[in-house]
């Protein structure tokens, strides 16, 4: 693996959120949909909101960039490793929406998927979600 150069450590944080913002406010809106689905709002499968969820995780967890993330690792002052932290949250949602399309009252961990996603949308300068997915709303 290279050395990151000064220039990576510097703009990773702005690139990341330009490559993934869109995403990141796709899986936003995928959870308002899953929360409002759980209140009886909306009529959309939780496996067609799953697949959709699946889809964007896709793109933000993409291998390459997640390489290049790793090698940020070397920077001299510490750089948040936004799209693997953000590919993780993805994928609890994914995880959560695939529960409740195998059971109307799934258990998972809330305050798991709620920090991690917190956390996500903290990095991309999104104002955070309440939603009845992190038992929030």
């Amino acid at each position: 693996m290279h050395d990151a150069s000064a220039q990576d450590c510097r703009w990773f944080g702005r690139e990341a959120q330009t490559a993934i913002g869109k995403h990141v406010a796709s899986l936003q809106r995928i959870e308002h949909e899953a929360s409002d689905r759980l209140k009886g709002l909306d009529s959309r499968p939780f496996e067609s909101l799953r697949d959709e969820a699946k889809k964007v995780t896709t793109i933000i967890a993409d291998p390459a960039a997640l390489e290049l993330e790793e090698g940020l690792e070397r920077c001299r002052n510490a750089t948040q490793p936004i799209r693997k932290l953000c590919a993780g949250a993805a994928q609890l949602l994914v995880d959560i929406l695939d529960k409740h399309a195998a059971s109307p009252k799934p258990d998972y961990d809330r305050p798991q998927y709620a920090g991690a996603i917190a956390e996500c949308e903290k990095l991309m300068d999104l104002k955070p979600l309440k939603s009845a997915i992190r038992g929030t709303d």
